[in-house]
């Protein structure tokens, strides 16, 4: 048998019947980009969530943005009619709030990121968002226009035993800042700097790490292996997903070309266990 017609045959045997969750990628499979002046929706991206819900199934949006703020990419996929409500979207910057929340009551934390990251931490009042010592946390996420102030505060606090997180997981980020188009350098290498530097760890929040996956699983209180993600990366949606036992599938037709990870070393353990062209074909499958 031809290794095309094994994979189609392995891909005709697998069923989503019994699933409860199923946990959608935003940019690249149920929107082109959050940042687009005129978003479009396919209205079959809409009919499949809906089909998905009439089945009993449990909805979800995720993603690794940060740079736009957790309400405004919830007041999207809500007005658009693909969330219910904003309690169905996780942000990588909605996801690190919560986590200091759980670490420390009233934090204090010093934000290295654009508008969107600044705006999730300054409306929630369980932590307080400082510029100047004693801080808590050290949270650096998309800034396309960061400077050498801010780090040097930051690696101040992070040798004083504040604690380093990386907000998105971009290794770097192709787009537009003000007059300037082209390559903009994400939040992991800014980490890997200041960790470089202190010498201390750093936790990583965003696809493929663990603990974003985790929140969302918690919150809907479902079991991994009851769960599907429907993403377009390799590298993030689907590495992500087999690291903890979800149903990874990739749409193929829908790869967003903005944001870039490191490439995974082991690629043979990240292939999803279904490939689809377009979002309504999962419901061949249930």
């Amino acid at each position: 048998m031809k290794e095309k017609d094994r994979a189609t045959d392995k891909q005709s045997r697998i069923s989503l019947k019994d699933k409860e969750l199923f946990i959608f990628d935003i940019e690249g499979v149920v929107l082109r980009s959050i940042d687009d002046d005129d978003i479009n929706v396919d209205s079959k991206v809409v009919e499949t969530l809906e089909k998905l819900r009439e089945n009993g199934k449990k909805i979800a949006f995720l993603s690794n943005i940060s740079r736009t703020p957790f309400f405004r990419v919830a007041e999207i996929l809500v007005d658009f009619g693909l969330a219910k409500s904003q309690n169905e979207v996780f942000t990588a910057g909605k996801v690190a709030v919560e986590y200091i929340k759980q670490r420390k009551k009233k934090a204090r934390v010093f934000v290295i990121s654009e508008r969107g990251l600044i705006v999730d931490f300054e409306i929630d009042n369980s932590v307080e968002l400082v510029f100047e010592k004693p801080v808590d946390f050290v949270v650096v996420g998309m800034k396309r226009n960061i400077n050498f102030e801010e780090l040097n505060f930051a690696l101040e606090c992070i040798l004083e035993g504040a604690e380093l997180i990386s907000v998105g997981y971009t290794n770097y980020y192709r787009g537009r800042f003000g007059s300037k188009e082209g390559v903009f350098i994400g939040d992991l290498p800014i980490c890997e700097m200041l960790s470089f530097a202190s010498g201390k760890r750093y936790i990583k929040i965003g696809k493929p790490d663990p603990l974003i996956f985790g929140f969302v699983l918690a919150e809907f209180g479902v079991n991994p292996k009851f769960a599907v993600m429907v993403g377009d990366k390799l590298e993030t949606d689907i590495k992500g997903a087999k690291n903890l036992g979800i149903t990874a599938v990739l749409v193929r037709s829908s790869q967003t070309k903005k944001h870039f990870v490191p490439p995974s070393k082991s690629f043979p353990y990240d292939k999803p266990d279904l490939e689809i062209d377009s979002l309504d074909e999962i419901l061949d499958y249930l």
